[in-house]
Formats: structure tokens, sequence, C-alpha cells
């Protein structure tokens, strides 16, 4: 289905310099390949640049900002509509974060005069780790023409283009996916269990290394045993880590890092082509986006996307049995720096 996308390609022309000595070496050295150097190319990815074009041409395109409502208040891109993840989680479960049905996402586009055939082009805050999840669903359900804004809100700001506190209000359509579905992205937990036992597979955990680990931690003052939303704490058995945030510059512009970088991190990892990879987070938000780095960035043939990832599987092991986890640590354990940690907060505010 990526295939149907309009592409975007931002080319930079580089130029290669050769010293005297260099010139006149006989050794055949290697040739380096800038692209690794460069910034990252991919289908339904655009540059900064590129939107700011679109709009001074006035060609016709729709923008969404993903994002909590604050954030977009207090400025977003001109003519933007904001969604939030409440707005498109499906209501069917026995518990949050999963995605919306075709039907429902459908209505929500709709309802914001968004019809299957506009150009979208979608951003948020953060690395683009929830534009990229928003794409992945609409992609999945057969919408076209999209890209994700590399970098975000961070990046048009970083770039010196203005924000807008306008809101826009467009007239309701009638909303109707272009194509089927198209599921080949998204693993189930079954294929999950399938993938436990296949030593062709990959299970990646793209969250947090405390996550990851199933230990305490503490977030803006407040301490957690586990996620919000989780059942319990730990990590599908057999999986490996990296964290999502590892390809992006979180303490820069949020774009995506060099493919050099990327490369590396992944290689790193001991994440290779040559393996089938099924990657989970907590809810499908953070695995969307390796999942996108993967296949549309490093080229990687057979990558889906655990949606039901840790709420799924932890609710699951709770509620259902039929599954089993990983633990660094045991309840006693988990217990006793779960009390240090609110020990240490509870001092550090007297």
């Amino acid at each position: 289905m990526l295939g149907f996308f309009l592409s975007f390609f931002v080319f930079s022309c580089q130029s290669e310099v050769n010293s005297e000595k260099e010139a006149e070496t006989t050794e055949v050295e290697e040739k380096v390949d800038e692209s690794l150097k460069s910034s990252v190319k991919a289908n339904h990815l655009v540059e900064t640049a590129d939107v700011k074009a679109m709009y001074d041409e006035g060609k016709a395109f729709k923008v969404i900002e993903i994002s909590k409502k604050d954030a977009f208040e207090k400025g977003h891109l001109p003519g933007a509509v904001n969604f939030w993840r409440p707005d498109y989680e499906g209501g069917s479960y026995d518990y949050g974060g999963m995605r919306a049905s075709p039907e429902e996402m459908a209505a929500l586009l709709g309802s914001n005069g968004i019809s299957a055939d506009d150009l979208l082009v979608i951003y948020d805050t953060k690395g683009s780790v929830d534009a990229i999840r928003f794409m992945w669903m609409l992609d999945m359900y057969g919408h076209e023409n999209m890209a994700v804004m590399n970098g975000g809100k961070a990046a048009w700001k970083a770039d010196g283009f203005e924000l807008t506190t306008e809101v826009t209000k467009a007239d309701p359509v009638l909303y109707t996916f272009s194509n089927a579905p198209d599921y080949t992205r998204l693993a189930s937990m079954e294929d999950v269990l399938a993938a436990m036992a296949d030593t062709n597979y990959i299970l990646l955990d793209t969250r947090e290394p405390e996550e990851y680990q199933g230990v305490p931690y503490v977030s803006k003052g407040v301490c957690y045993p586990y996620k919000k939303g989780a059942f319990t704490y730990g990590r599908i058995p057999g999986s490996i880590h990296l964290n999502w945030s590892d390809a992006v510059d979180l303490n820069g512009d949020h774009r995506f890092k060099s493919l050099k970088d990327l490369k590396y991190n992944f290689e790193k990892a001991g994440i290779t082509p040559d393996k089938k990879v099924i990657a989970y987070c907590q809810s499908g938000v953070r695995s969307a986006h390796t999942t996108y780095v993967l296949t549309e960035i490093l080229g990687f043939e057979d990558v889906k996307n655990y949606d039901g990832s840790w709420i799924e599987w932890s609710h699951n092991y709770i509620n259902k049995g039929g599954v089993a986890i990983e633990r660094d640590i045991d309840d006693a354990e988990h217990k006793k720096r779960f009390a240090e940690l609110e020990a240490e907060l509870s001092k550090a505010a007297e």
C-alpha cells in the first residue's frame, strides 16, 4: 500500500573535496557512501521546508497535529486540525489504548472535513511518534496520500517558521477509505506466541529501559510500579530492547537521526535485515514508530507492529493466563524498590 503514496523527496547536493595529497596517493580507498551521513529520505516523510513551500504555493492539502489540546492551542501549523489518542482509540476492548476500527477512523476524519482523496501532512510534538502511529493506522485502513513532517512542531519552530493560534473549522464530509484494509504490518498476540518459538524472529521491546526491566520508576515527581494502563510489570519472554527514541534527536529538533546512526544503533542491538521483526511497546504507539524506521528508512522486509503490545499481553497474563512474562526482579524486590522510591520522594518533599 505504501507504493501508492504521493512521495516527497528532498535532494541535497553534496560535493567531495580531495586534497592534493589524496589525489597523488596510489592507494585504493573504499568509497564512502555519503548518504549514510545525510538526513534520511523515505516514503511518507516530508521536511518542514517542503511543507512551507506547499503553503506558499497554495497547494491543496490538509494538516493534522497529534497532540494534547493545550499544546495545540499554544500554537500550531496554519489550518491544522487537532487529534489526540482518545480520539482514535477503539472502545470494544477490556483495556485501553487500542486502535479505532476503520469505521471509527472514517467517522473521525469525515467529521473534521477530511476526505479520502486529501493529501495529509501529519505531525506531532515528540519525535513523530504519535504522528507515525496515526499514519500507520491510516495506511493499514487504506488512505493513500499522506506524509509525516520530519521533526514535527519542534523542527518547524527550529527552522524559523511561524505558528498560529487561529482555529480552523471544516464542514463534515463523508469519508470512505480508498482501499481495502491491509493488515500485513499488524501482529496479533497469536503471531507473537508463534514468533517466540521461531529463531527467525526478533521480538523487539521499544519501551523505556525501566519498563523493559520491570522495575519501579519516578516520572514527574510520582512513583509508579509500572506504566499506567498496564496490568503488571515485565516484558514478553525472549524480547530484546531498543528504545524507540534512539532513532530521533529529542534533545534537538526531533528529526530522525542520520542513516549511519540508525544503522549502527539497530545493528549494535542485534537487529538485522535477515530477521523477521515484531515490535511492541505499551499500546502500539512507540512500536509503530520503530516499525516505520525499520521498513521505510532501513528497508527491512518483514516487520510487524504488535498493536496490543504490553497492555494486551499483561491483561492476558493477569486475567486469562496462557502467556508468560519475564522480569529482572521478583515481587518481593519490586515491592522493596517501590517503597524505597516513595520514601525518597517523601523525604525530598519535606
